[in-house]
């Protein structure tokens, strides 16, 4: 076993962060290293990230003060700046504002410049309930995982996440038995907002499906996600959100990084062929075969028989530290309140079942 670390957390946001920022602490610089040099090569220095994430960071402040105050305490307990912990968190957004220098390029707009990250799918039976999630990402981040577990008391959802060490909980399962896997989209209404990755966390802590619907819908937010959710009783579902727009697609489904409904097609951007060979070929696993057990959902997450990009996408060596790369996979089975978790490539690196009896509720 890799040992993956799990960290508890409990009491409220802010108190919550400090814990994790703490426990966390080695592998939050490690990470903040690597993205220092990520925005360095493009020409973005500490400083400017102020100018450059502040409209973020107010639409933040007044729709999600709590995650906020969560962000705030990761960075007390692990003694790091605040807008560096907070780049890492609105990753997606701040990118989109940066030019390549150079050579370089934008990991977010590679390989026909458009998003590429995630493979999802949820999908019931008789008696079980899956849902499968490859987490696609930059290399550089390798390494950098653990499990964050918030425990915020009587009243409160708690949730089990895998996550970078640098980002709150975006994926995983929570006490309702609710679990979520998430796919970056990129359309033509983006702007300025509630960076994505807190809307994703704000939506996991939805206590049923119609709080899914309202929380992934959050006003003001910066642009939009697929989510892929599976709901402990049998009811799985995709949700395609743009920052304006939202539409549900009921049943088993799979999602990448397009959008694949005509209700979201007006602002959509066009989908590039690698989110489209991994699509294809997840539609095709579960359509021929729908998993009934975790192993044969992880067996889809470790699938190469697709091009020009796998479900197990290995990173491209010749890039280095910037390529893309499935940095951790998971499955959930809600219907026993079970999480497995693999740090790296699932096709090598092994499962571990992650100890839930703090979170789910019987």
């Amino acid at each position: 076993m890799s040992g993956l670390r799990v960290v508890r957390a409990a009491g409220d946001p802010h108190t919550r962060g400090v814990t994790i920022g703490h426990e966390l602490r080695d592998l939050i610089e490690r990470s903040l290293d690597f993205y220092h040099s990520y925005f360095a090569r493009r020409g973005v220095t500490s400083p400017q990230l102020s100018d450059l994430l502040t409209p973020y960071m107010v639409a933040a402040e007044k729709s999600t003060p709590d995650l906020m105050a969560l962000i705030t305490g990761m960075s007390e307990g692990a003694l790091v700046p605040f807008m560096e912990l907070f780049a890492v968190n609105a990753f997606e957004e701040l990118e989109a504002q940066l030019e390549p220098v150079g050579d370089t390029r934008l990991f977010l707009d590679k390989k026909s410049g458009k998003t590429e990250r995630c493979t999802s799918f949820a999908v019931t039976g008789d008696g079980f309930t899956l849902l499968g999630h490859n987490e696609q990402w930059l290399t550089g981040d390798m390494g950098n995982v653990a499990i964050v577990v918030e425990l915020p008391g009587e009243g409160h959802t708690a949730v089990a996440s895998p996550t970078y060490a640098c980002c709150i909980p975006a994926v995983g399962i929570n006490s309702h038995g609710i679990a979520m896997g998430i796919q970056s989209l990129s359309a033509s209404d983006d702007g300025v907002g509630v960076p994505r990755v807190l809307v994703s966390r704000h939506t996991l802590a939805s206590p049923d499906k119609t709080d899914v619907l309202r929380r992934s819908a959050l006003s003001g937010r910066a642009g939009g996600y697929g989510y892929s959710v599976a709901i402990r009783g049998g009811d799985t579902f995709t949700v395609e959100t743009s920052a304006t727009r939202q539409t549900v697609i009921e049943g088993n489904g799979s999602h990448t990084n397009h959008y694949v409904t005509e209700e979201l097609a007006p602002v959509a951007t066009e989908a590039s062929l690698y989110s489209r060979s991994r699509y294809n070929r997840v539609v095709e696993l579960v359509a021929a075969k729908p998993p009934s057990t975790p192993e044969e959902a992880m067996a889809i997450l470790a699938d190469h028989n697709s091009t020009p990009a796998s479900i197990c996408n290995h990173p491209d060596l010749a890039e280095g530290e910037e390529a893309e790369s499935v940095v951790f996979s998971m499955v959930c089975e809600v219907e026993s309140g079970r999480m497995w978790v693999a740090d790296g490539l699932p096709c090598s690196a092994p499962f571990e079942e992650i100890d839930l009896t703090d979170v789910i509720k019987n």
